[in-house]
């Protein structure tokens, strides 16, 4: 009878804490980022929380479509990755349809000559990758796969609540002074570092930040990483752009879109009238 009765109390407590600590909540940015963030946080607050999100634009952000001669194309994050665990269930929750990438064959070019042509044969691609760089397409492979399994850690984490109070201290979880040492040098410092060879770098890396990014391998060592696994199999897209993702879970969200843009911040320091408020007893 004890039990039950604090059960009763505790739930009670529990539903109260969750309308006290449920603030009005300003997102700034209607792409992928804003409106998921939106839409967990209707999950995980509930219906009675206002949830005010700013877009100067279109929803979307970088997940934008552009029309060329009537044909819509993706002009920003074209494709998603197979351990994108999160796009994975927007998909499955919105009820959207998949479709898998498939590109043509890929060519290098080095401004004179084609230095590499792909073939439509697995077994002629590996003699000519073998043949020109030796090795180092697998350990690239290898590296690559080995910092996504890294970061696969992050889902296990979020799974549990856990949270960081800054980047460094997430991505050290995740991949230690690895991770960490990414952060501050290039990408083409990073990979000289793990051994990879000049030529393979400029003729196999340096395009795949060109299509990726449209940069150099200058680009931070982290970012590079992420933009290499865009170069793996079993890549996807949403049927219809990868944008309706972005518009779904805006409507999910049942958020207010604010059409306009952000000009300044301005922070306010909580009052003790206000803390008290907020005191559930």
């Amino acid at each position: 009878m004890y039990l039950s009765i604090w059960d009763f109390y505790f739930k009670n407590v529990k539903e109260r804490n969750r309308s006290f600590f449920s603030p009005p909540t300003a997102i700034i940015g209607a792409g992928i980022g804003g409106t998921s963030a939106a839409y967990y946080l209707r999950q995980k607050f509930g219906k009675d929380m206002k949830i005010d999100l700013f877009e100067r634009g279109e929803v979307g952000g970088r997940l934008a479509t552009m029309t060329v001669r009537g044909q819509e194309y993706e002009a920003g994050g074209s494709v998603i990755h197979p351990l994108n665990l999160h796009m994975k269930r927007f998909v499955k929750d919105l009820g959207l349809s998949t479709i898998q990438s498939s590109g043509g064959l890929m060519g290098v070019y080095n401004g004179e000559t084609l230095v590499f042509e792909e073939s439509s044969w697995f077994i002629v691609n590996m003699i000519k990758l073998i043949w020109q760089y030796g090795f180092q397409s697998l350990r690239m492979h290898m590296w690559v796969e080995d910092i996504l399994d890294k970061f696969m850690r992050i889902y296990r984490y979020q799974s549990h609540d856990y949270a960081f109070s800054s980047v460094e201290k997430l991505l050290h979880s995740l991949g230690g002074d690895e991770f960490l040492g990414m952060l501050n040098r290039t990408l083409l410092e990073t990979l000289q570092k793990a051994g990879f060879s000049e030529k393979f770098l400029n003729e196999i890396v340096a395009p795949v930040m060109r299509v990726n990014y449209g940069q150099s391998m200058n680009i931070n060592g982290f970012v590079g990483a992420v933009s290499l696994s865009g170069a793996d199999s079993g890549l996807w897209a949403v049927e219809g752009g990868n944008k309706l993702v972005c518009s779904g879970l805006l409507q999910a969200s049942k958020s207010n879109l604010i059409s306009g843009s952000v000009m300044y911040i301005e922070e306010k320091t909580r009052t003790k009238h206000t803390a008290l408020g907020l005191c559930p007893l």
